[in-house]
C-alpha cells in the first residue's frame, strides 16, 4: 500500500515538472496535421483544375490541328508546294520491245527472190540454235546470230542463188558470205576447201565448202541484221 502511494506521488511530480515540454510537443503535433490537411487540399484542388483545364477534342477538331501543322511546316521548309497549283498528269509506261520473229520476205531487185525456196546448208544436227544460250563450257550467256550443224563428212551447200561477196579467213577458221539479192546475204563459217572465190555467181544447192571438224556456222541476214534460218529452211 505504501509502495502504490509512492508511485503516485512520483508520477504526480513529473507530470507538473514536464507540464510545459508536453504542451510543445502537443502544438507541434497539431500544427504539423493541419499543415498536411491543407496540402492534401490544394492538390487535390489543383489537380482537379489542370483535369478540367485539359478538354478532349474530337476527330474533326484533331483533323484540324493536324492539317495547320503540315500547313505550317510545308510554308516553313517546301512554300512552293503550296504556291504551284495541283495538276493531275497521266504517266504512260514506254512501249516495249517488239517481238523477235522473222522478218517479212521483202520485194528482190532485179530476179525474183523466194525464202520458200531456201535449202538446208548441210544434213546435220542442230548443236546450238539461234538466239540465247548457255555456253556449255564457260557457263555465261551468249547470243547466237545464227545455228551451228554438227555434220562431220557432209557437203556444205548453198541456200540459195547468189554472188560470193566475201571468203575471210583468220588462220583458225574461215568465213564465207554470199548475197542473194534484195538486202538478203547467207553467211557460212567453220568451213574448208572452199569450192568458190569472191565474185563468183554461185547456184541454188551448189556445193561450195566443206565442214571444219565437222561444225558448221550458217547464218542468215536481212540489211545486215540476223533472222532466225528455222523460220524459212524447209
Amino acid at each position: 500500500m505504501q509502495r502504490w502511494r509512492k508511485l503516485k506521488t512520483t508520477a504526480k511530480r513529473v507530470w507538473q515538472t514536464s507540464g510545459k515540454l508536453r504542451i510543445s510537443v502537443l502544438v507541434l503535433l497539431g500544427l504539423a496535421l493541419l499543415a498536411g490537411i491543407g496540402l492534401g487540399v490544394y492538390g487535390q484542388r489543383a489537380g482537379q483544375q489542370e483535369t478540367a483545364g485539359l478538354q478532349p477534342l474530337g476527330r474533326a477538331e484533331l483533323e484540324l490541328v493536324v492539317q495547320a501543322q503540315v500547313e505550317n511546316v510545308l510554308a516553313r521548309l517546301y512554300p512552293w508546294v503550296l504556291e504551284a497549283p495541283t495538276e493531275l498528269v497521266s504517266v504512260e509506261p514506254p512501249p516495249g520491245p517488239a517481238p523477235l520473229g522473222p522478218k517479212p520476205e521483202p520485194e528482190a531487185e532485179g530476179a525474183a527472190l523466194s525464202l520458200e525456196d531456201l535449202l538446208w546448208p548441210v544434213q546435220g544436227e542442230i548443236q546450238t540454235p539461234f538466239g540465247w544460250y548457255r555456253h556449255p563450257v564457260y557457263g555465261d550467256w551468249r547470243f547466237n546470230t545464227g545455228i551451228e550443224f554438227s555434220a562431220p563428212g557432209e557437203m556444205v551447200h548453198a541456200v540459195l542463188a547468189g554472188q560470193v561477196v566475201s571468203v575471210i579467213s583468220d588462220g583458225l577458221e574461215t568465213e564465207l558470205v554470199l548475197d542473194h539479192g534484195g538486202g538478203w546475204t547467207s553467211t557460212y563459217r567453220s568451213v574448208k576447201a572452199l569450192t568458190v572465190a569472191p565474185g563468183e555467181r554461185v547456184e541454188r544447192n551448189q556445193e561450195i565448202a566443206v565442214p571444219h571438224n565437222g561444225i558448221v556456222f550458217f547464218g542468215l541476214n536481212h540489211n545486215h541484221e540476223p533472222v532466225n534460218p528455222q523460220a524459212f529452211l524447209r
